[in-house]
């Protein structure tokens, strides 16, 4: 670890992909950070199958987009299909995506699983300047006052840094130790999948799909998912709350449950069987001190909706950028505290939303069994928002936060700049170079103007600001935007605008208002 590299220093707790892409963004930022990961070795077991947009989208700026989709699967694989068995007689299927993501986005889903992700992670970060990643620490105390963290570990070692990012999923040692409560249901119900190995191609072959849902006319309620496209699969079934935690089914037993859900023996070969608690919660506070809360740590949410890792890679997304102003001496303390402002009512929506999800597969359960056709498009109709969820995932906004007074912008967020939205997708023009303004903007504020004249003044703002020359109508009733280094638009101002005005902006945005 470089004693060089910029200013400060961030502890990582929890190795994930939420942790990992915490320390990509740090070390992009030149911030030195250590990543504390409770594993000796990560998990093979694929957990989340599912990239969504806007986490691709980041990943698409990181350089890490084009091995992500060689793992995925096909784009028509992007659908339900639900079935007495895979042998038996298939009942119904999902809508298929009509594509709504294409004129918004310059990336689309990425079907891959969460250990893949997890790999590619590693790899990037294994080498950045500033990183480095302390594999089998189990973190066991966290201690702080106004200057400095410091975090211990059952091995012995005491950490050292200015701030934590505490991404140590749903089970959060950090999250006990500060004693933040959570808001929401701790138990809808338990979830037990059997990750396992075998050769389904002669029923599979030509329907990909997220997941087969089978048994809901036999009573014996399955899901097969596949990880690769190929051999490796995950069986899952979804348990009703209890008093108790469900024991996990002996090899034998999955075997059995894997054959019923096939309609044959395929000899799977047991690589793994894991029981998980499925809840909807989100943490009261997600800042105590100098100790921040991101991923699961800070929100669990049921799987139906994968958006649990795609939204702790947004938090740390919406976090390091302002933890790299303050340690630069650029910004203001209270600009930290728009981290949970902002971001807690976005994973609130994102449960309630997969808690929605969750619902409808059970009703479309109810109306298979009960032959209930009409019910069953409706329901499946309604599913089109599952799986194409564009808006639950690019159009989410920041009511408040890090956000200056402007223009009152109306209209779509997805198709013209509104503040505390991202900003739209379209080609901007930086130096006379095209580039995307979702994937190819820098790791600063942006000034979007369709009209860069009047704001040469700005070079004197830089390397805060940037500029790029956008199309007008991005802007709608806007002259100009300022978009900060999440993607966010922070302050949007009008044709008569100033310098002056942008300073006052810039100020706003990062606390250093008088």
């Amino acid at each position: 670890m470089s004693a060089t590299h910029g200013p400060g220093h961030v502890i990582v707790v929890g190795g994930g992909p939420v942790g990992l892409s915490a320390a990509l963004l740090l070390s992009r930022a030149g911030i030195r950070c250590t990543v504390l990961e409770r594993d000796a070795e990560p998990s093979t077991h694929p957990k989340a199958r599912g990239v969504r947009p806007r986490t691709m989208e980041l990943f698409t700026a990181w350089g890490l987009a084009d091995e992500l989709i060689a793992h995925a699967l096909p784009a028509e694989a992007d659908r339900f299909i639900y079935c007495d068995s895979l042998t038996g007689a298939e009942i119904a299927r999902s809508p298929e995506s009509d594509g709504r993501n294409a004129d918004v986005s310059p990336v689309g889903p990425c079907r891959v699983a969460q250990d893949t992700v997890h790999r590619v992670l590693l790899r990037a970060v294994s080498d950045l300047p500033g990183v480095n990643v302390r594999a089998g620490e189990s973190v066991v105390g966290v201690e702080q006052d106004g200057d400095r963290v410091v975090v211990r570990t059952a091995a012995g070692l005491s950490v050292t840094g200015d701030y934590v990012i505490a991404a140590d999923g749903v089970g959060s040692t950090v999250r006990r130790l500060l004693q933040v409560d959570l808001d929401g249901d701790p138990v809808l119900g338990y979830g037990q999948s059997i990750y396992w190995l075998g050769d389904l191609s002669p029923w599979v072959a030509d329907r990909p799909c997220i997941q087969f849902h089978t048994g809901q006319r036999t009573g014996h309620a399955a899901n097969i998912a596949t990880v690769d496209g190929r051999d490796r699969w995950v069986t899952m079934i979804m348990r009703p709350p209890g008093v108790d935690r469900p024991t996990p089914p002996t090899p034998q037993e999955a075997a059995a449950v894997i054959a019923e859900a096939v309609g044959a023996d395929v000899g799977p070969q047991i690589l793994d069987i894991a029981t998980w608690r499925i809840s909807a919660q989100v943490a009261r506070t997600w800042r105590v001190g100098r100790v921040f809360l991101a991923g699961d740590a800070a929100h669990s949410f049921p799987p139906t909706g994968g958006f649990g890792m795609n939204t702790g890679v947004q938090d740390v997304h919406n976090l390091v950028w302002k933890l790299a102003q303050v340690l630069r001496g650029g910004a203001g303390d209270a600009l930290l505290d728009t981290y949970g402002v902002e971001r807690i009512e976005v994973a609130r929506s994102n449960a309630a939303w997969s808690v929605a999800n969750g619902r409808r597969f059970r009703e479309i359960g109810t109306a298979i069994a009960a032959d209930d056709r009409a019910r069953l498009a409706q329901l499946l109709e309604d599913q089109r928002s599952h799986v194409d969820a564009t808006d639950q995932d690019l159009a989410f906004g920041y009511p408040s936060g890090a956000l200056a007074p402007g223009v009152d912008q109306p209209g779509a967020p997805l198709r013209v700049a509104v503040t505390g939205h991202r900003f739209p997708h379209t080609d901007v023009l930086i130096e006379g170079e095209t580039h995307s303004s979702i994937t190819g903007l820098g790791d600063g504020f942006t000034l979007m103007a369709a009209d860069l004249t009047r704001w040469s003044e700005v070079g004197t703002l830089r390397p805060l600001i940037d500029l790029a020359a956008c199309p007008a109508e991005v802007l709608g009733r806007a002259a100009v935007a300022l978009v900060r280094p999440d993607g966010i638009v922070g302050w949007l101002g009008g044709p008569d605008a100033s310098i002056h005005d942008l300073r006052v902006a810039v100020d706003h945005i990062l606390g250093r208002s008088a």
